[in-house]
């Protein structure tokens, strides 16, 4: 299948939208898609952007640059020129908002793991928005999920908001996890040897994020300390997060700081202290999916996580984690591990089932042939439609 693959970044760089633009077509290629790149696209931003952005700032609200009218249309009008010598069967697109202001009689698709809705309801910029942007943001949202002819999201977070908010098809909206954007030729022996290395009387607990306060890097903390506080030692590995400066850090917190993994010493590095952690913490106040539990769930390392978002999807409960509501105390947290650790056979279990639902459902191989077979599907309804003449 010829596929014209939409993306507003450059879907060769692994460091735009965490590197999904590159995986998702790399997924789909070893199932039989003949990949056509359309992106990167060109924001083609209105003279009079700058002056209203500092009016709305000035109300204490926000714009949206990735749905301005200026932008939108011309995205449209270069996915049309750069279609214009293709012979292709459908079109993917990454986000709904590159294909609001697109005409096309091809069959077009969607992956992706939020929504206009769902970042509304979620994330504090998008609470600032002014009333013009937000409208505009359902508008486009709206046309673009009622006219597509297949939506895929990696959670039932942004599936139920398609459906519920947009009036999007059920028919036509499927679940398909992202997978672990990190190479995973591990076998059940080699997980099984890295759970049977880990201390049976200390606990490793690992929180990777950018962002401290979204990612819950203050609760995080309070865990390990309620840990250490109640008798269990612990450390607390942070990659990648800068706590505020008026955070003082304990003696059983260490900091690694960005760690590049295109590098292969930083991979290694990255890789051994994943391996090395009974769990993967990170109770977000805000997560669209979360790349991160299926990387650590391809080493056997469950995830403790919060009850928002996408992440229920990312983290089954007694499948490779737990997940806590967002009020939860850390005290909760520290009793489940504890828990745990006085019965450690549990935990093994726990690490192992965390690795089958890597290789069942958490990674690449299977979410590409699964998208693979739904555009086969959508392309052969589109056939099956009598035409408009």
């Amino acid at each position: 299948m010829k596929i014209a693959y939409v993306t507003g970044d450059d879907p060769h760089n692994l460091k735009s939208w965490s590197g999904l633009s590159h995986y998702i077509a790399e997924s789909l290629k070893p199932h039989g898609a003949e990949i056509h790149y359309l992106g990167p696209l060109e924001s083609v931003v209105s003279p009079t952007l700058g002056l209203r952005r500092r009016f709305w700032n000035l109300l204490g609200q926000n714009i949206l640059e990735g749905r301005e009218p200026s932008i939108v249309r011309g995205w449209g009008r270069q996915v049309t020129e750069k279609l214009r010598d293709l012979q292709v069967d459908a079109i993917l697109a990454t986000h709904t908002e590159l294909l609001s202001e697109f005409e096309t009689d091809l069959p077009v698709a969607y992956w992706s793991d939020s929504n206009f809705g769902c970042m509304l309801d979620a994330y504090p910029y998008f609470q600032s928005l002014n009333p013009f942007a937000i409208r505009r943001g359902h508008d486009y949202e709206r046309r673009a999920l009622q006219r597509a002819d297949l939506v895929i999201y990696a959670c039932d977070w942004a599936r139920d908001a398609a459906i519920q908010t947009y009036g999007a098809d059920p028919e036509k909206v499927k679940v398909i996890p992202f997978g672990a954007n990190i190479r995973c030729d591990r076998t059940t022996a080699d997980v099984d040897a890295l759970i049977a290395a880990r201390p049976k009387d200390r606990c490793n607990l690992l929180f990777l994020g950018k962002v401290w306060s979204r990612k819950g890097g203050d609760i995080a903390l309070a865990v390990a300390e309620e840990l250490n506080r109640t008798g269990l030692p612990t450390t607390l590995t942070l990659i990648g997060s800068q706590p505020p400066d008026d955070v003082t850090l304990p003696s059983f917190v260490r900091k690694t700081g960005f760690i590049n993994k295109s590098d292969p010493a930083g991979l290694k590095q990255f890789n051994d202290l994943i391996a090395e952690s009974h769990f993967l913490i990170l109770p977000s106040r805000a997560e669209a999916f979360g790349i991160v539990f299926c990387e650590a769930a391809s080493f056997g390392v469950p995830s403790l996580a919060t009850r928002v978002g996408g992440i229920p999807t990312a983290v089954r409960d007694g499948g490779n984690g737990r997940t806590f509501p967002l009020a939860a105390s850390p005290s909760e947290y520290a009793a489940y591990v504890r828990e745990l650790f006085g019965n450690y056979t549990t935990y093994e279990a726990l690490a192992r089932s965390a690795f089958r639902e890597f290789e069942t459902r958490l990674n690449w191989g299977v979410s590409g042939a699964e998208a693979m077979r739904q555009l086969r599907n959508a392309v052969a309804r589109r056939k099956r439609q009598p035409s408009a003449s």
